[in-house]
């Protein structure tokens, strides 16, 4: 990885693990497309990465979302859930009404 992305995942990853230290389940976040990078098609510079960081304590994406600004620059808004343990063999996870 290069400096800025490597900066850019440790920043978010600090992020992260306070949010595990404040005993937080959901944790969310915006990440931006990196300045430089052209607007055509082809991988975000640095999100991956970030999610990497992410997902490395713990977290599970959950939902993502993401727009445009004036110039045409991606954001991603991110939402991340604690992992969940597996349910134990024999025994139902709650579903939505009951069924």
């Amino acid at each position: 990885m290069g400096w800025i992305k490597d900066a850019k995942a440790e920043a978010i990853g600090k992020e992260a693990q306070r949010a595990l230290d404040e005993g937080r389940a959901v944790f969310v976040c915006r990440i931006n497309q990196g300045t430089l990078q052209s607007n055509f098609s082809g991988p975000l510079s640095g999100v991956a990465e970030q999610i990497e960081a992410i997902e490395a304590l713990g977290w599970e994406l959950e939902q993502a979302s993401f727009s445009h600004d004036h110039k045409d620059h991606a954001s991603a808004f991110l939402i991340f859930r604690k992992a969940r343990p597996a349910t134990p063999p024999g025994q139902r996870q709650a579903v939505w009404g009951g069924q």
